[in-house]
C-alpha cells in the first residue's frame, strides 16, 4: 500500500500513524484518529505507506507503489533497441508440473474497521490487487475482473466462484476490461494488458487481448494485438464504439518490470490510439495540441452511450511548464482524423490520472470525472467533477464543475487510488473509490454529498462497477481483491475472495529447515503470511510484507526465530520485525528492531508474547534505504543477521544490536541485495540499485571497506547499470558467486557468475554472463543454487522459472502449469521441492530437478 501524508491529527506520530491509518476510514467522524495505545507493537504500518509515484522518467529504482517527482516529464522521445517478446511456448520446457498452493484466499485479511492498535476487527478474506471490472449487461451475476498480475477471472454467480480466462497469455498484468456493447450476448471481451496505476509493481503488458465465445463453455483467448505500440506499456484506457465494434479507442500509459522496478528500455510512445478493425491494428492519434508523435499518458476513455462520435479522454501528466494533463472531448470520434478540445486542465503541480463514468437517460448525459489532483485547503489528493449536457443539441460543450464533497477521496495517493462509477438508470447514484474515507463513497444526490461505506473492505481501491441490469449490484476492487454489494454499496459480502480466486502478490519466501510445509512470505499490502505445517494459510502480521527469513537452526515448529521487513523510509522508519516463537507470530506481537522518528516505536517497556521488546538496535535513521530493505542470514547458531541500507549491518544476537560492517557504498544509493556464504561468515557480497557489486572474503565484526568487484567491460559487454535483484554465494563453495539483474535490453547479461571470489581484495574477480542460452530478455528477480548439487541453478524471472543443470551453461524453462507471472523469490524446502513466490498468483511448488 501507499502513504498518507496526513490524516488531520498533527499530534499523531508518523510511525504510529502508519499502523492505524489503514483503518482510519471507518467513518467521516474518524478523520481525526484517536491517540494510539502502544500496547501492541505500534510501529507497524498496517496498510498506509508512502506512495511516491514511479514512472519511466523516475530514477532506476523507486519504492513499490510510491510516487516520485516526474521532473521534466512531458512530451518525451523514446530510445533504445526494439523489443521482441518471447511468445508462450517459445521456451524449451523441462521437468514436472507446478502445483499452486495458495493462499486462496488469505483467510484473515487486514480489512476495515480496526481497533485502536490498528488490528482488523473484521479480518475478511483477501487475495490481491484488482484493477478493472466488466459486468454483463443482461445479468448482474456475470462479471469479469482483472488483477494487477493475476489475469482475468469470470464469475457467473456474482463472485461466489471464479474461472480463469487469461492463463495462456504472455502476461497476467491487466489494466482494463471492456465488453463489446454491440454484442447482445455479451460474448466478447477486450483486455488491455499492463497495469497503469503508477506504482513500482504496476507491471507492463504486451498489447490488447480478446476473449471470445465467453459463454460457450470454451472461451477463446487471442492476442496480443498492437504489440509494437503497446509492448512494455500499460493500457488503462479502453472503449468500444457502442454502434460499431470495429472502432476501438485505446489509451496507453506507464508500466514497470522487475522486483526492483525498472522502466523498460525501448518502449514505444504512449498516447491515444484507435482501431477500425476490431482491435487488430491501431493508429496513434493527435489530441488537441498534442501531435501523434508525442508521448503522453492516457488513463481513461469513455463513449457517450449510443453515440459513435462523442468521446471523453483523460490525460495524466506531470509538473512541467506546459503541462497538458486534463479532460479532452471530441464530437467526431469516427472521423478519419478526429479533433479534440480540452475541456478542463488538471493542476500543473500534480500528477493527476483521470477516470470517467457516464450516464445517459433520454437526451440528458451526465459525466463524472475523478482525478488525482490535490484538493483545496490541504484536504488531500483526489477531486471529482461533473458535467451535464443535452445530447440533442447541435453544439455540445460540456462544462465540468467540481464536486467538493468528494475532495481528498484518494488522500495522499491520487496517482494510485482512484475510480468512479455511475448508476446507468439514475444519475443521482454516484460511486467514488480511493483511500481511507474514500475507500468506497456513495452519493444519492448526484455528488452533492457522499457517504462512506467501508466495512469489511480492504483499502486502496482501484475499480468500481454498477450492474446495468440491476443497479443494486455493485462490484469494487482494491489491493485485497474483489467485493460485491447487493444493496447499492451500503453493505459488502465477504466471500468474493475465495478458493477459486488467486491474486496475492508475494515479495519473498522463507522455508523451515526441517518441516517442508512451514513457510512465510511477505506480500504487497496483505501482510506477512504463514503457510502452516498443516498446509493452511494465516496472516501473521499486517502492512506490506517485504523480505522474510527463518533461522535455519530451528529443530521444531514452535521455537522458530522469524524476521520480516515492512516499509523503510529515510528519516521515518528503518528496521524489521522479529518473533521467537511460532505461537507468538500474530499481528502486534512482532518486536520491532531498528530505528524510528517516533521514540514509542523503540520503547523497550512493553513486552511481547515471546518475552522480547521493541528496541533501537543501532541502525541509523539517516541512511539511504530501499522501501523493501534487504535482509539475509549468515551461518552460526543463531544465524547471523544482515540488513542493508547504503551500508551493510550485521548482528550476532538476532538483530538486538546491529553493527556496521562496511563503508557507505555510494552516497544515496541503497543496497538492493545481500549474499552471505553458508560456510564462512567472512565471505559476503552485496549488490546496489545502480548495478555495482561489492564483496569481501575477510569480513569481520566491525566496519571495513568491501571491494568493488563490478565487471565494467564495455556498455554492451559489462554488467549493466541496473538494479541487482539477487547476490548469491554457492552454499558448497565460497569462491563461487552469482549476481542477477532486473531490466530489459540486456539480453545475455542478466545472470553473472564468478568462480574466483577468493581473489577479492588481492586480484581480479572474473565474471562471466551465463544467461545467453535460454533465459529471455526480461528481469531476473530470484536465484537459488541447489545445496544438494551446485550445478543446479534456478532463476525466477518476470516470465516464470528457468533451470540450468550444468552450472549455467544452458537454461530451460522449468516445469509446466506455471502461468506467465513474475517470480519474486525462490527457496528449496526440506523435502526437495522448489517453492516460488509469485507476484500475482501466490505460492507455487514443484519437485526440484533430480
Amino acid at each position: 500500500m501507499k502513504l498518507l501524508s496526513s490524516i488531520g491529527s498533527p499530534a499523531l506520530s508518523r510511525v504510529g500513524f502508519c499502523r492505524a491509518v489503514f483503518f482510519a476510514s471507518i467513518s467521516v467522524a474518524l478523520l481525526v484518529v484517536p491517540t494510539l495505545a502502544y500496547a501492541q507493537n505500534s510501529h507497524k504500518q498496517t496498510a498506509r505507506h508512502p506512495h511516491p509515484r514511479i514512472d519511466d522518467t523516475a530514477p532506476t529504482y523507486a519504492e513499490p507503489e510510491t510516487i516520485l517527482t516526474d521532473g521534466a516529464a512531458g512530451i518525451q522521445p523514446t530510445s533504445g533497441p526494439a523489443i521482441s517478446p518471447s511468445a508462450p511456448g517459445s521456451f524449451t520446457t523441462v521437468g514436472p508440473a507446478w502445483a499452486a498452493i495458495g493462499p486462496t484466499p488469505i483467510p484473515n485479511g487486514q480489512t476495515i474497521p480496526a481497533d485502536v492498535n490498528g488490528i482488523s476487527l473484521t479480518q475478511s478474506p483477501v487475495s490481491g490487487r484488482v484493477t478493472s471490472v466488466a459486468i454483463d449487461p443482461g445479468n448482474a451475476s456475470i462479471v469479469y475482473v482483472g488483477a494487477a498480475q493475476g489475469g482475468v477471472y469470470k464469475s457467473t454467480n456474482g463472485g461466489a466462484t471464479w474461472t480463469r480466462l487469461m492463463d495462456g497469455a504472455m502476461t497476467l498484468a491487466v489494466g482494463s476490461l471492456e465488453l463489446d456493447p454491440t454484442d447482445a450476448t455479451g460474448n466478447t471481451l477486450l483486455v488491455g494488458s499492463g497495469e497503469s496505476n503508477f506504482s513500482g509493481d504496476s507491471y507492463a503488458g504486451f498489447g490488447v487481448y480478446k476473449v471470445t465465445a465467453l459463454k460457450s463453455g470454451s472461451p477463446v483467448l487471442s492476442g496480443p494485438f498492437g504489440s509494437s505500440q503497446f509492448i512494455h506499456r500499460g493500457i488503462p484506457g479502453l472503449a468500444i464504439d457502442p454502434n460499431n465494434h470495429n472502432n476501438v479507442y485505446v489509451g496507453s500509459a506507464t508500466g514497470q518490470q522487475g522486483i526492483g522496478p525498472q522502466a523498460p528500455t525501448g518502449a514505444p510512445p504512449r498516447g491515444l490510439f484507435r482501431s477500425t478493425d476490431a482491435a487488430s491494428t491501431f493508429t496513434k492519434l493527435a489530441v488537441a495540441n498534442l501531435p501523434a508523435t508525442a508521448d503522453f499518458r492516457v488513463t481513461s476513455i469513455v463513449y457517450e452511450p449510443g453515440n459513435s462520435d462523442r468521446v471523453f479522454v483523460g490525460i495524466a501528466d506531470a509538473n512541467v511548464p506546459n503541462a497538458f494533463g486534463g479532460i479532452y472531448f471530441t464530437t467526431n470520434a469516427s472521423a478519419p482524423s478526429p479533433t479534440f478540445t480540452k475541456l478542463r486542465a488538471t493542476s500543473k503541480k500534480d500528477f493527476a490520472p483521470i477516470k470517467f463514468a457516464i450516464n445517459k437517460i433520454g437526451n440528458t448525459v451526465t459525466v463524472v470525472a475523478v482525478t488525482g489532483e490535490t484538493a483545496p485547503n490541504n484536504q488531500g489528493q483526489g477531486q471529482a467533477y461533473k458535467a451535464v449536457y443535452d445530447s440533442s443539441k447541435s453544439t455540445i460543450n460540456p462544462t465540468f464543475s467540481p464536486l467538493p464533497a468528494a475532495n481528498g477521496f484518494a488522500d495522499g495517493q491520487g496517482s494510485y487510488n482512484i475510480g468512479v462509477a455511475i448508476d446507468p438508470t439514475n444519475a443521482n447514484n454516484v460511486y467514488v473509490v480511493g483511500t481511507l474515507n474514500g475507500t468506497f463513497l456513495f452519493s444519492r444526490d448526484g455528488g452533492q454529498t457522499f457517504t462512506p461505506s467501508n466495512d469489511r473492505l480492504h483499502v486502496d481501491s482501484h475499480m468500481v462497477g454498477v450492474a446495468p441490469s440491476n443497479p443494486s449490484v455493485i462490484y469494487t476492487g482494491n489491493d485485497g481483491g474483489v467485493w460485491q454489494s447487493t444493496d447499492a454499496g451500503v453493505t459488502w459480502l465477504r466471500d468474493r475472495n475465495n478458493s477459486t480466486f488467486s491474486a496475492t502478490q508475494f515479495q519473498s519466501i522463507a522455508v523451515h529447515p526441517t518441516d517442508p510445509n512451514f513457510s512465510i512470505g511477505g506480500t504487497q499490502d496483505n501482510g506477512t503470511n504463514f503457510f502452516r505445517p498443516n498446509r493452511t494459510w494465516h496472516r501473521v502480521d499486517f502492512g506490506d510484507g517485504g523480505y522474510a527469513l527463518i533461522d535455519q537452526n530451528a529443530t521444531n515448529t514452535e521455537n522458530v526465530t522469524m524476521y520480516h521487513t515492512y516499509f523503510n523510509i529515510t528519516g521515518v522508519l528503518i528496521g524489521f520485525g522479529r518473533v521467537l516463537k511460532t505461537s507468538c507470530a500474530t499481528e502486534g506481537q512482532w518486536s520491532f528492531k531498528g530505528n524510528s522518528s517516533d521514540p514509542a516505536d523503540v520503547d523497550p517497556s512493553v513486552a511481547h508474547c515471546d518475552g522480547t521488546t521493541n528496541s533501537f538496535n543501532g541502525i541509523s535513521l539517516n541512511d539511504a534505504v530501499n522501501f523493501y530493505a534487504p535482509m539475509a542470514l549468515g551461518p552460526g547458531n543463531p544465524n547471523k543477521v544482515y540488513f542493508g541500507t547504503d551500508k551493510l549491518y550485521r548482528s550476532t544476537n538476532k538483530g538486538d544490536t546491529m553493527t556496521v560492517v562496511s563503508q557507505v557504498f555510494a552516497p544515496g544509493v541503497p543496497v538492493s541485495d545481500i549474499g552471505i556464504s553458508k560456510t564462512n561468515d567472512a565471505v559476503r557480497i552485496v549488490g546496489l540499485n545502480n548495478g555495482k557489486v561489492f564483496a569481501t572474503i575477510t569480513g569481520g565484526a566491525t566496519a571495513a571497506n568491501m571491494t568493488d568487484v563490478t565487471f565494467v567491460g564495455t556498455p554492451t559487454t559489462g554488467m549493466p547499470a541496473k538494479y541487482i535483484a539477487r547476490t548469491v554465494i554457492d552454499p558448497n563453495n565460497a569462491n563461487t558467486a552469482y549476481v542477477v539483474f532486473n531490466g530489459n535490453a540486456i539480453a545475455g547479461r542478466h545472470v553473472w557468475k564468478t568462480t574466483n571470489l577468493n581473489n577479492t581484495g588481492t586480484g581480479t574477480v572474473a565474471w562471466t554472463a551465463i544467461d545467453g542460452t535460454g533465459i529471455p530478455d526480461v528481469s531476473v528477480n530470484a536465484f537459488v543454487v541447489d545445496r544438494a548439487d551446485s550445478t543446479h541453478l534456478y532463476a525466477g524471472t518476470d516470465r516464470g522459472v528457468f533451470l540450468s543443470t550444468d552450472g549455467g551453461t544452458t537454461w530451460n524453462q522449468y516445469g509446466t502449469g506455471l502461468p506467465d507471472v513474475a517470480v519474486f523469490d525462490l527457496a528449496i524446502s526440506s523435502d526437495s521441492h522448489l517453492r516460488a513466490a509469485t507476484h500475482g498468483r501466490g505460492f507455487y511448488e514443484i519437485v526440484k530437478a533430480p
